[in-house]
């Protein structure tokens, strides 16, 4: 079965771009020139990815993405964007983007992280039913479980480890963390207090289960359902 993907890219020279550089034997593409044209699609149908410029006529890429990530939690979103600014990527990632990309671009780089967004997205889904058996969440109450054992978190480690179990398939560094800590009030926690954190939460859910839950991608930052 083909990945659904819906393009949506005002400059038809960059729609050229993107979708020659994509295997239609794999992908079902979808292109959309303009935001209100992109809000219609993704309330008629579902994709597994969205490629999302932010400048675009009528409705802007960033509401697209808010109202895609309420409507589906598990579509994959890519920004791709020529502001190239620390607060335009912190607004698409608090906002439910998964990736990002300045323009200019190269259209095989786009492909590759499609690619590999797509796989991972696969290779969570193969494991989120085992994972589910074991980590529950109470929104409402705003609590975890662990094999149905409460976790007893601070409102900064729950803010954690909600935002990598509603993001599985995205990888946080410690400052976007730090970023989300002081974006809900939670203080100005710096990058090893998010560390700290981290190991904390590791060792509260270690109590309770043997499996690694919280995974660290060297480099880069935290994850879950990494293989």
């Amino acid at each position: 079965m083909k990945h659904k993907i819906l393009i949506v890219e005002d400059e038809r020279d960059i729609v050229n771009l993107i979708s020659n550089r994509l295997d239609k034997e794999k992908y079902d593409l979808t292109i959309a020139l303009s935001g209100d044209e992109a809000l219609h699609l993704i309330k008629t149908q579902e994709f597994d990815l969205v490629s999302l410029d932010i400048m675009l006529p009528k409705v802007d890429g960033l509401t697209i993405c808010k109202e895609l990530r309420s409507r589906n939690k598990k579509t994959l979103i890519i920004i791709v964007s020529a502001l190239d600014l620390d607060e335009s990527k912190e607004n698409a990632y608090s906002l439910g983007a998964d990736d990002y990309i300045a323009k200019p671009f190269l259209p095989k780089l786009l492909a590759l992280k499609i690619a590999s967004l797509l796989q991972r997205r696969f290779e969570m889904l193969k494991s989120s039913m085992e994972f589910e058996k074991i980590i529950q969440h109470n929104i409402a109450m705003q609590r975890f479980l662990v094999n149905n054992q409460r976790l007893l978190l601070t409102p900064s480690e729950y803010m954690i480890f909600e935002t990598l179990f509603s993001n599985p398939i995205k990888i946080f560094s410690k400052d976007e963390l730090s970023q989300i800590l002081y974006n809900e009030n939670l203080g100005n926690i710096d990058r090893d207090g998010v560390r700290t954190h981290i190991y904390t939460l590791r060792k509260k859910i270690s109590e309770f289960t043997d499996k690694e839950i919280i995974k660290t991608i060297r480099g880069t930052g935290f994850t879950l359902y990494e293989n």
